[in-house]
């Protein structure tokens, strides 16, 4: 053969082999994730706490269809990649049709395909509040993309995301490496949140290229989106896809391979979570449907987008001399980017935050007096690391907090990046500053003369401790019948015994049996019956006190027949002593394993009382370990003159009464801690008398707050999660404020 006719052949099957490995599907979803959990040590904490939320999710809900506003970023090299709107609408059109079940090419071959009960459709509304299509289209001179998110910003060579609470974002543009498109789980950075999709495979006109121009790639990757796996779960027969009702496969599927069967079991080759071609695609199960929803279920990763209301009606068209404040006006025909400065009747106050790499977990409020904000800031996933957001408020002149919130509470400087803020008035003083802070920081300013504080301007300020009164200036604060808890003692017996005392042989402060401590090396072992057998406070000058709680954890050892321990409270400075709580073996606990408990003690007290643990045991090597002694004491509360209880803030390191509200009537009620103890996930459920807005705070028993939440919650029976993998073991207590009154509960963390 000549040379000339073997090259000729040689390029003919190169060809035809490049030709047939073009026709397979190939998606990038899975190793984006594996790049993005090695770049993001957060990433794989929060699909830990959504897998958890998705595996209590029981798929029954009374909620209406869900529909997903969808913004487009097509990027474009040149004519042929600037694709056109009717092929991106026929691709919002066949996402609904898929998701919906009303794709014309459904089969009854698999019983268990269902309706997702989700739609789309492309915003018609901006983020400034402007009429939209729904399409942006940017010009680049990128030549290609890959799959590490550069399409996702404009800095380079893309589009920046829109804000991902109220949209979900779509970029279409050319992806190298054979790769037909690839999506972001839950959890991910909001900045890089959406799916992307090649050029060539969206929708079913235009430059949809077979076997997959059906649209599918996109169905395939929204999927993705949604927290599904693929079918097979990327792994042998005993990986999984976390979805009961498809069977179990080993690999991918290519082209239409019907009744193929792996694992021992006919594989779901139609399902759109597999690599088939696009014809032979056509269901979801009702497995993957429960899985999706989930995300849109109270607390869900994706809820905030059943308030979107991007594709809603967009405004009229505005103008600066209609009478009206709208478009981007911040008054009446003035201020916004198109019309004249609103003049301003008190203080400019300008507030400038640079972001850390998680500008998504930052948030502000200025609230005023009264506590009602009146600027605040959120949702801010869109900017880079080292970015800022500057903008100035007029506000009238007064006194104002201003709080910064990180979600995470590592603040928005060191770790993660120099991020910074600042609060100046309209002079250039600076009024607040900072950036190095944990889950929030407040500073309180005033703004011109301002209010000054006084005893009958029915606001807690200046140096009161209730509502006009206490402190030097006010009249003291009567008393009532409701009851403060404050936190007396705290101790892990790291550092030594405290205000306890060893009782003796039969008792040690022990770190040789570290591994029955429940936080740190140290606990304290009692053993035996005799009068060593004991840890004792000093005396305490309780006389205030109408009672006690004494919270603790312990794990007990060869304790046999009815041996026991005891609790128990001297008034007499240790001369008599009285029993207040036992556990005995079989009945509160069971040898080795960790137990918590509590004991109310009521009063009255002296001003020389003692508390006691005392062991009943029969052997030396009978043994009872304690650890993590909390001595919290309760207080009647405070009422202003005008008859309004005063709950104690939490840098005063006191909390409220469990289960005490401030007023009779119960806007929020019936709060549920679960599981308690926990090592990782608690979960709180609370009933709310109307839709309102929330704020759940995590302080520990010095009164550090450990995490800060707020959300607009409706009325009814509510559930919220907070992840406690990063607070060390300990007890805490919860405070949840919903229209002025709150609870508070304790729950414990083990580790």
């Amino acid at each position: 053969m000549r040379t000339y006719d073997l090259l000729c052949l040689l390029l003919f099957v190169l060809g035809s082999s490049l030709t047939t490995y073009a026709q397979k599907r190939n998606c990038g979803s899975m190793h984006h994730l594996e790049e993005q959990l090695q770049q993001d040590p957060k990433m794989a904490k929060k699909m830990r706490s959504i897998e958890a939320h998705s595996m209590r999710f029981n798929g029954n809900s009374s909620r209406m269809v869900v529909t997903i506003p969808v913004v487009v970023h097509v990027i474009y090299n040149n004519a042929t990649e600037n694709i056109s709107d009717a092929q991106i609408q026929s691709q919002i059109a066949i996402l609904t049709d898929d998701f919906r079940r009303l794709n014309a090419d459904q089969t009854n071959q698999w019983s268990q395909a269902a309706d997702t009960e989700i739609e789309f459709c492309l915003a018609t509304v901006d983020p400034n509040g402007n009429a939209t299509n729904g399409i942006t289209r940017t010009s680049t001179s990128r030549t290609s993309f890959g799959t590490n998110d550069q399409m996702k910003f404009t800095s380079s060579g893309g589009r920046d995301a829109w804000p991902t609470a109220d949209y979900m974002n779509f970029w279409v543009c050319d992806i190298s490496g054979g790769i037909l498109g690839y999506a972001q789980f839950p959890g991910g950075n909001p900045a890089t949140d959406g799916i992307v999709v090649d050029y060539q495979y969206v929708g079913n006109i235009g430059t949809a290229t077979a076997p997959f121009d059906l649209g599918r790639t996109a169905t395939h990757e929204v999927g993705h989106w949604l927290n599904l796996r693929h079918i097979w779960g990327d792994g042998g027969c005993s990986v999984d896809d976390f979805v009961s009702d498809t069977p179990t496969s080993d690999a991918p599927n290519y082209g239409c391979a019907t009744g193929h069967v792996s694992c021992g079991s006919t594989d779901m080759v139609e399902n759109y979570m597999d690599y088939s071609d696009d014809a032979c695609m056509n269901l979801y199960t009702l497995g993957q449907k429960n899985r999706m929803q989930a995300l849109f279920s109270p607390g869900g990763f994706r809820a905030n987008l059943l308030n979107s209301t991007a594709c809603g009606t967009p405004p009229p068209p505005s103008s600066c001399t209609d009478g009206i404040q709208n478009g981007q006006e911040t008054g009446i025909d003035c201020g916004g980017p198109d019309c004249p400065p609103c003049p301003c009747a008190g203080t400019n106050v300008t507030v400038r935050i640079t972001f850390d790499q998680y500008a998504s977990e930052t948030s502000w409020q200025i609230t005023d007096a009264g506590g009602t904000v009146v600027a605040s800031g959120s949702n801010y996933g869109s900017f880079g690391n080292g970015d800022t957001f500057t903008e100035t408020y007029c506000l009238s002149n007064a006194c104002y907090d201003f709080t910064i919130f990180d979600s995470y509470g590592d603040g928005i400087c060191c770790a993660y990046g120099n991020g910074s803020y600042a609060v100046t008035d309209d002079s250039g003083n600076t009024l607040a500053s900072g950036g190095a802070f944990t889950f929030n920081e407040t500073t309180n300013f005033c703004l011109g003369s301002g209010p000054q504080p006084s005893c009958t301007d029915g606001i807690q300020n200046g140096q009161e401790t209730g509502v006009d009164c206490g402190g030097p200036d006010c009249p003291p604060c009567t008393p009532t019948g409701n009851c403060i808890y404050t936190t007396l003692d705290f101790n892990d017996f790291e550092g030594g015994f405290g205000l306890w005392n060893d009782g003796g042989s039969d008792c040690r402060r022990s770190f040789n049996d570290r591994a029955y401590a429940n936080s740190g090396s140290y606990c304290v072992r009692l053993r035996d019956n005799t009068n060593t057998s004991v840890m004792t406070t000093d005396n305490l000058n309780l006389t205030s006190y109408e009672e006690l709680t004494v919270s603790f954890s312990y794990l007990v050892r060869l304790f046999e027949g009815s041996e026991d321990f005891w609790l128990q409270v001297s008034t007499n400075g240790g001369s008599s002593y009285t029993t207040v709580e036992e556990w005995n073996l079989g009945g509160e606990f069971s040898n080795n394993q960790r137990n918590f408990d509590e004991v109310v003690i009521s009063g009255p007290f002296s001003a020389n009382t003692r508390l006691r643990f005392r062991c009943d045991a029969s052997a030396n090597s009978d043994y009872v370990y304690i650890d993590d002694v909390s001595i919290e004491g309760c207080k009647l509360a405070a009422r202003g003159s005008g008859g309004e209880e005063i709950l104690p803030d939490a840098s005063n390191n006191d909390v409220s009464s469990r289960g005490q509200m401030e007023e009779a009537t119960e806007a929020i009620s019936d709060m549920r801690l679960f599981p308690n103890p926990t090592s990782d996930q608690l979960n709180v459920t609370f009933q709310l008398a109307e839709a309102s807005h929330v704020q759940l705070t995590v302080i520990d028993i010095n009164g550090k707050v450990w995490q800060l939440q707020q959300f607009n919650a409706g009325s009814g029976r509510q559930e919220t999660e907070i992840n406690v993998n990063d607070v060390p073991a300990g007890y805490y207590f919860i405070r949840m404020q919903a229209k002025d009154q709150q609870l508070v509960d304790k729950f414990v963390v083990v580790k």
